[in-house]
């Protein structure tokens, strides 16, 4: 019986400088050809056609063109015409690496051998250049998960991989880590096959895909997570594309369950090789980014969850949200006595964006200016409830049709940036990624037997958590209001800081498989209060004291 052969139909491109024809395979997903020609179509949901924000105009060839999902909509025989003029091209979105740090090397560090260490989370990937030698990182970069285009939080990952297979999800991060490696070796002027170790912590999906691993099981009840480890290999077993980087070691973190990860593994070892667990109470270690994980010592024994955030602390979906790059307001130094409003921003340069940290510090300010109430609802600039607030500070209040918005920018800016706009979807989205680490938060103290007031040590760890205060954590609901801010220290990217010292042995490899057995696992998934003490933990805390 002879195999018929696929039929390819011409699909017209309309951009704002023109139209291109391409070939595509009739019954074709629109939005994988638009991926497949370099476009990106928000994907956020992983296909499933829930999220409406792949949608392009489309039509057949002579007709009218309408929105529609192109996750959706498959070409036909007769071909199709897509409108792309407001889509973003992939390599605008995924190939940048922000938020770079060089030390100086010595020669001898450059001659010397190398290793690298890998924050792999949902959303961006911190990754340092680490001299084995002497243990001094010597260089640094961050930049976007390059899956983002199949889902912006785990179980979208996990469809995307039941659809398309593992193989694309994992060419695409090792392709970023190799591109890091290439970036971060030239930048000190050494040479790539000096890379012997690389040293990987992220979430559990995050690390399956990376390994090849099938997560499909991670997605479905029961969670199956099968081995909590993972082969040690060469690099040449990954697809990283770098023929000099294939001698190098790999090793990836264990993991604890489905949705607790090696970088929360990564970051307990690491604040407790710093003696942060030593001689304390209950104490609390919460990492904040796609997945809010969050890890509890009380009474001699350690408690982990995680729970979906959502990525809005990431920078993403926010209407003009960024990673942490020369322009994003970062923070908002502001006094709600005396009406000070300062925002800084990475670099100090002008704004043009806002990252996680100053997506909470512009929660934060609302709430203590009155622009918002403690339910998450924006006031206009008439509200009574506003009426002894200055007239130049509400003037930042605003409205664009049905969506009412705060300018976060300075207003002397205005003129030359347009100015960077904080507004009421935005703040539902935070508003919910903080009701979802509350509820975490709560349930897995409630399992220990701990009140949040009986916290006697936070540790805020992520990337994002490294811009972030202990005040603004506070004021939002991040850590417990009940818990004075003076209980909580910020220490950065606890998971990439466990990944170093990994590389540098200060952190024993063999000592990770004791540990896991160490930490019980609070299951959210199935937890029957969990919805609604999520719902009670929507409401922000009522005032600052």
């Amino acid at each position: 019986m002879t195999t018929p052969l696929t039929s390819f139909v011409s699909v017209e491109l309309i951009d704002r400088d023109g139209a291109t024809t391409v070939e595509a395979p009739e019954g074709a997903r629109v939005v994988d050809v638009l991926r497949r020609e370099g476009y990106f179509p928000a994907y956020d949901c992983g296909g499933r056609g829930i999220c409406g924000r792949c949608v392009a105009p489309t039509g057949l060839p002579g007709d009218e063109l309408v929105p529609t999902r192109t996750c959706q909509t498959r070409v036909g025989r007769r071909g199709l015409r897509v409108d792309v003029s407001a889509l973003k091209r992939l390599d605008e979105v995924d190939g940048l690496a922000e938020c770079e740090r060089n030390e100086s090397a010595t020669d001898a560090e450059r001659d010397g051998s190398l290793g690298l260490a890998v924050d792999l989370g949902s959303t961006s990937l911190a990754i340092a250049l680490v001299s084995l030698d002497t243990g001094r990182v010597l260089a640094m970069e961050t930049r976007r998960n390059p899956q983002i285009p199949y889902g912006r939080d785990v179980i979208s990952r996990i469809t995307a991989s039941q659809t398309y297979g593992v193989a694309p999800l994992q060419r695409l991060v090792c392709a970023a880590i190799g591109d890091s490696a290439s970036n971060l070796t030239a930048r000190i002027g050494a040479r790539l096959e000096r890379v012997e170790e690389i040293v990987v912590a992220g979430n559990t999906t995050m690390e399956f895909l990376l390994t090849g691993r099938d997560p499909g099981p991670l997605g479905v009840a029961p969670f199956d997570v099968g081995s909590r480890f993972f082969e040690e290999r060469r690099a040449a077993a990954y697809p990283f594309g770098l023929k000099s980087l294939s001698n190098a070691r790999v090793r990836v973190f264990p993991v604890f369950s489905a949705f607790v990860g090696g970088d929360i593994l990564s970051g307990f070892e690491y604040l407790r090789a710093q003696g942060c667990f030593d001689g304390v109470g209950a104490s609390l270690l919460l990492d904040v980014g796609t997945n809010g994980e969050a890890l509890l010592a009380a009474n001699g024994r350690f408690y982990a969850t995680s729970t979906a955030a959502g990525p809005a602390f990431e920078g993403s979906e926010i209407s003009q949200g960024s990673l942490a790059v020369p322009g994003a307001i970062v923070g908002i130094d502001y006094n709600a006595a005396t009406w000070r409003f300062c925002p800084q921003t990475f670099d100090a340069t002008p704004a043009t964006s806002v990252c996680g940290s100053g997506v909470a510090a512009a929660l934060a300010c609302a709430l203590d200016f009155g622009f918002m109430s403690p339910s998450g609802r924006f006031r206009l600039p008439d509200s009574p409830e506003l009426s002894s607030v200055p007239a130049e500070i509400r003037a930042r209040l605003g409205a664009k049709g049905r969506e009412r918005s705060i300018l976060i920018s300075p207003l002397s800016e205005l003129p030359t940036t347009g100015g960077v706009r904080f507004t009421q979807t935005d703040a539902r989205r935070a508003q919910l990624a903080v009701a979802a680490i509350k509820a975490g938060r709560r349930i897995m103290l409630e399992t220990a037997g701990v009140a949040e007031s009986e916290l006697e040590r936070i540790w805020l760890a992520g990337a994002f958590g490294a811009s972030l205060t202990s005040e603004t954590a506070r004021r939002v609901g991040l850590t417990p209001f009940e818990v004075p801010s003076s209980r909580t220290q910020v220490v950065g990217n606890a998971s990439l800081l466990g990944a170093i010292d990994a590389l540098t042995e200060r952190l024993p490899w063999s000592r990770l498989a004791e540990d896991v057995e160490l930490v019980e696992h609070v299951d959210l998934a199935s937890h029957p209060k969990f919805s609604d003490v999520f719902a009670a933990s929507a409401r922000f805390p009522e005032e600052s004291r």
